[in-house]
């Protein structure tokens, strides 16, 4: 140690005044660096050496670039210790969360020496823990049209919506429990990112709840600011409601027409659909013959259309039901539906003669509501008349007729010699009409040519 005179005999004293060192001390830079519990940032280095001692270390601090680190502006601190806490920047203000900072350390001897060392490294701050941090994990899930499970998780973070502009997002998982407790078998996933807006949207999986949505709970865990926060989540959404309707009649040529859909949530549905079919059944719970298909494809308006065919339905259509079922979202959905309208009002009529050989000749045909039927919807038909007894008049029947193309039967001709009186004979038609035999009795009046 040595005094230099000042004035009046007036000294003080310098280390090593009388020694001339111009050199900086002997100084390897930062060492490592890292955040700490309350975001701080730790620094520490090896101690540095120099002829003039004490050694002491300034620890220079700049956001986003190491560009221009060693102003003397950004030194934040001067310890002599071989570590140091960073929590404010060198105006004062707290560390921020989400941004990345550069550090670097330099030595300065007694003398002021500083080494000329180039050596920083950078972190990312989670901010400075002020006060404690309350945290809140939530989620949003959802069942869509087409059966998926879908899903968006977030946190909150002191009310607020923790974000990558206020806290260190890590990532997220879930997991599905049923009422029992059990988890879901393949209701999970983890590893999912938050998007900028802070939220967790999960991939959509293909929906396995089988029982009422309020029976399960969604456990969900949220890395957030390094460590895990969680929190459970009711299922309460409703499953969609799918309800068939539907009009079935029968037209003016006894075919029997129709089309469905199926609705979900009170609107037609479109798209998810797949295809449909429908069995007629009688009061009996029976199902007909003939008035069922299947493979039924809707339309762009989700209309899915019968091909019409020949009504078999010889009762009051009340009486009848249409199981129709449409698969949508991948599932089968059935309901049963009436059936419009009323059967047909069928009638067999005639038109007897005598010709000049004294032989019957007739006309039949047949009418559905006052309109005569032709073609297809007719089979065959058949004739026999019965005396004032109910006793059938042998040779004056005949069976296996078939209609001209305008729907008219004509009869063989036969002997009419059998008929006396005629106000005592009755002629029974049947003629095959929509499948069904149709039967009248027809009276005589005054035969002739």
């Amino acid at each position: 140690m040595s005094d230099i005179l000042v004035t009046d005999r007036a000294y003080i004293s310098i280390p090593d005044a009388c020694v001339d060192d111009l050199t900086p001390p002997t100084f390897a830079g930062l060492d490592t660096l890292d955040v700490e519990s309350r975001g701080q940032i730790r620094a520490t280095w090896l101690a540095g050496t120099d002829i003039s001692n004490p050694v002491r270390y300034e620890i220079y601090i700049q956001a986003s670039t190491n560009v221009g680190l060693f102003n003397t502006a950004n030194i934040v601190a001067i310890t002599p210790n071989l570590q140091y806490d960073i929590f404010t920047m060198p105006d004062g203000s707290f560390l921020v969360n989400g941004t990345t900072y550069h550090v670097g350390v330099r030595a300065i001897d007694a003398l002021s020496n500083r080494d000329a060392n180039l050596v920083s490294d950078s972190v990312i701050s989670t901010g400075i823990l002020t006060s404690i941090d309350v945290y809140n994990v939530n989620g949003a899930f959802a069942i869509s049209a087409s059966n998926q499970f879908q899903g968006t998780l977030w946190c909150l973070k002191n009310s607020g919506l923790a974000t990558s502009s206020n806290a260190t997002m890590g990532t997220a998982s879930y997991q599905v429990y049923d009422k029992a407790g059990n988890p879901v078998v393949g209701m999970t996933q983890s590893g999912i990112s938050a998007d900028s807006n802070g939220q967790y949207k999960i991939t959509a999986i293909s929906n396995s709840l089988s029982e009422s949505l309020e029976h399960y709970m969604v456990k969900i865990d949220i890395t957030v600011d390094g460590a895990i926060r969680s929190g459970y989540v009711a299922l309460i959404q409703k499953a969609p409601e799918y309800n068939i309707e539907g009009v079935m009649s029968i037209d003016s040529a006894s075919d029997l027409q129709g089309s469905f859909w199926i609705t979900e949530n009170e609107k037609i549905k479109t798209s998810g659909l797949g295809t449909a079919s429908y069995t007629i059944y009688d009061a009996a719970g029976n199902a007909v013959v003939g008035m069922t298909e299947s493979g039924i494809s809707a339309d762009g308006n989700g209309l899915f259309k019968i091909t019409p065919v020949a009504s078999a339905l010889n009762q009051e259509l009340s009486l009848y039901s249409v199981k129709v079922t449409i698969n949508a979202d991948g599932i089968n959905r059935s309901d049963f539906l009436p059936i419009q309208g009323k059967i047909p009002s069928y009638e067999c009529k005639a038109v007897f003669s005598i010709n000049a050989s004294n032989q019957l000749e007739a006309t039949l045909w047949g009418t559905a509501d006052g309109i005569i039927r032709s073609g297809a919807s007719l089979g065959t038909a058949s004739y026999t008349i019965y005396d004032v007894d109910g006793v059938a008049v042998v040779g004056l029947t005949e069976s296996g007729i078939v209609a001209d193309g305008n729907g008219r039967f004509q009869i063989t001709p036969v002997s009419a010699i059998l008929l006396t009186d005629l106000t005592h004979f009755t002629a029974t038609i049947n003629i095959e009409i929509d499948g069904v035999v149709r039967q009248s009795i027809k009276g005589f009046t005054l035969l002739g040519t």
